[in-house]
């Protein structure tokens, strides 16, 4: 603008209005509205008025009417005219109210527009249409944007704003912690708020889409690596006189392990074979060390390993089947000894636990119960951790919006099994131990908890005093197994720790070098990381899916033991959902007694709930 910037002159430093209270060569002091003070440069400062002000202008004049300002334009036509006299032309007066207010026109790059010499000119006609036109479009989109806002707020919503919550669904996710829409509804943009007000709306609703997924980062629909057509051709035994049992629920379809009993009284252990087909180091390896295991939900199962391994790997799912099989001798005292190890084919018949615990009464299930059990025995002498809590199966039909919560029993047939792959994995690690290989030992501390309780409470005491276990190229104690060392081996088509035990026994089998306990150990690192969090994940998913069934039954009622007290809390737990809450109340009644609950109110989306009880 030309003026001098002197004391009591008015100006604009970075687009704010400010005062110049002092001058010293290049340096000037100014004041800006509020009361703060600043010490800025020359070229910092844009002078529009040169004083003397005393005070900042409260505000700037109301521009004219825009009919006002296109007559004024035309007026000037290609003349320009001096900052003031613009200034005295717009508002009749050149004060630093009215300075402030014709700046902020030629700020708007519309009518009006300043020279390099700070005198102002009318932009062309074309260019004023140009900038209306934009104003025009912002104010619609402005209106547009509060109509939907207000749609939201009566949940009114038409069926093309759906693309437009997109950003909530995004918070809603977890795959963004802001959201334009959530700021100006007044909301926080976190994922609970966010779920709870896309069900409010009907966008979502309690059964599509599941969340928790997506918050964990979790792909459902991985994009797997080849999986070949057919198995490589190379030396096997041929084990399928043996007759072999692979027992699992009713509703499995990933069959990877199988019982028998040879003549001299040997259970051998049929596990599933990925290893002739995964090379460590390859793509589907690395593949398998990402995903870390195959995850569970209720509603889907995503493989570690492309869903064509199971169907050619699955025990009892074509006439024979590969398997890396595990001659066992478990003795007297219940030691379990590994005598041999061979790759194999084998004939698997496939049963469920109830078909199973029909045939306990024959061979070979007579001596498998008797050699399991006697392994149990030597666990439990051990120190094994014996927990039994109630457990369920959640399963999720989101088309028929239906979940079933089924009840496991730990029946004879289910611990024979346990004890069954226990067993493999503690003589292999034995093994191992011995000839100095590395492998993903499981290892656990002792729990802080000494004594072995055996009622209902004291288990749920025990469960919480145990501590994590985890992966180690070297043996180690596993304290809650009663194992030392602990191996596991028997899930190589579900577990990326199993499936890297086994490329390291087919090393030796094929007498290749091992793999060093730092190739195992870099391994073990990956899959320990993101195996906590898939357990997390389906930890929260079980949860979610428990409360959607209750707001499917808002009825609901039935028994609640308490189980732990903490300071004014209460741990409650209703076996036949195997679930746990907590509550501040009834904080006097005895540990152990069931009472009757009933649903008082359930928000899935906040992962809360209420129970009545009695």
């Amino acid at each position: 603008m030309n003026f001098r910037p002197v004391c009591g002159a008015l100006a604009l430093y970075r687009g704010k209005c400010a005062l110049i209270t002092a001058a010293d060569g290049d340096k000037f002091a100014i004041r800006l509205a509020g009361g703060d003070s600043k010490n800025v440069r020359r070229k910092d400062l844009e002078v529009i008025h040169p004083g003397p002000v005393s005070a900042l202008p409260a505000a700037p004049p109301a521009p004219p009417a825009p009919d006002a300002l296109a007559e004024t334009a035309e007026l000037l036509g290609a003349d320009a005219l001096p900052f003031a006299e613009f200034t005295e032309l717009l508002f009749g007066a050149f004060t630093p109210a009215a300075a402030l207010g014709a700046r902020q026109l030629i700020a708007d790059d519309c009518y009006f527009a300043a020279d390099g010499d700070g005198a102002v000119r009318a932009n062309p006609p074309e260019k004023v249409r140009e900038r209306l036109e934009k104003e025009e479009l912002k104010h619609e989109r402005a209106r547009d944007r509060e109509a939907l806002l207000e749609r939201i707020r009566t949940g009114q919503l038409r069926p093309d704003d759906r693309p437009r919550l997109r950003e909530i669904e995004q918070v809603a996710c977890g795959e963004s912690d802001s959201s334009r829409l959530m700021h100006d509804l007044g909301m926080e943009a976190l994922p609970e708020k966010a779920h709870a007000l896309l069900l409010k709306l009907g966008v979502w609703d309690l059964f599509a889409p599941d969340p928790w997924p997506r918050r964990f980062g979790i792909d459902l629909a991985p994009d797997y690596p080849p999986w070949p057509a057919s198995l490589p051709d190379e030396p096997r035994r041929d084990l399928t006189c043996l007759e072999a049992f692979a027992i699992d629920d009713a509703d499995s379809h990933d069959p990877d392990d199988a019982l028998s009993v040879d003549a001299d009284g040997l259970l051998w252990v049929h596990i599933a074979d990925p290893g002739a087909i995964v090379a460590h180091g390859g793509e589907l390896a690395r593949f398998a060390v990402g995903a870390a295991g195959s995850l569970y939900l209720p509603e889907t199962i995503v493989p570690m390993l492309p869903p064509a391994a199971t169907a050619m790997l699955g025990l009892g799912l074509r006439e024979t089947s590969p398997a890396l099989s595990f001659a066992i001798a478990i003795d007297a005292d219940g030691r379990a000894e590994l005598k041999d190890m061979t790759l194999s084919t084998i004939r698997a018949t496939r049963l469920d636990y109830d078909g199973a615990e029909a045939m306990l009464n024959r061979e070979p299930f007579r001596t498998m119960l008797e050699l399991t059990g006697r392994f149990r025995a030597m666990r439990q002498a051990a120190g094994a951790v014996m927990i039994q809590l109630p457990e369920v199966k959640i399963k999720v039909d989101p088309a028929d919006r239906q979940v079933v919560i089924r009840p496991l029993a730990m029946n004879r047939v289910r611990e024979m099994v346990a004890n069954a792959m226990l067993a493999a994995g503690s003589a292999v690690a034995q093994f191992a131990a011995r000839e100095g290989l590395a492998m993903p030992f499981a290892v656990q501390p002792e729990p802080e908890m000494s004594e072995r309780p055996e009622d209902l409470c004291g288990m749920y005491a025990l469960r919480k005093s145990c501590r994590i276990s985890t992966l180690a190229a070297l043996p180690g104690r596993h304290a809650g197994l009663g194992l030392d060392p602990y191996v596991r081996v028997t899930s190589p088509l579900r577990r990326a720790e199993d499936l890297l035990a086994h490329l390291q026994l087919r090393r030796v089998l094929k007498k290749e070098t091992p793999l060093s306990f730092d190739e195992i150990d870099a391994e073990l690192n990956a899959i320990d990381a993101q195996g906590a969090i898939l357990h997390k994940l389906e930890r929260q998913a079980n949860e979610y899916w428990t409360l959607v069934y209750l707001a499917e039954h808002p009825e609901w009622r039935g028994s609640a033991i308490p189980v732990a007290r903490q300071d004014d809390r209460t741990a409650w737990l209703i076996p036949e959902l195997a679930f746990e809450f907590k509550n501040r109340f009834n904080s006097k009644l005895p540990l152990g007694v069931p009472r009757q609950a009933a649903l008082a109110a359930v928000d899935p989306a906040a992962l809360a709930v209420q129970f009545r009880l009695q």
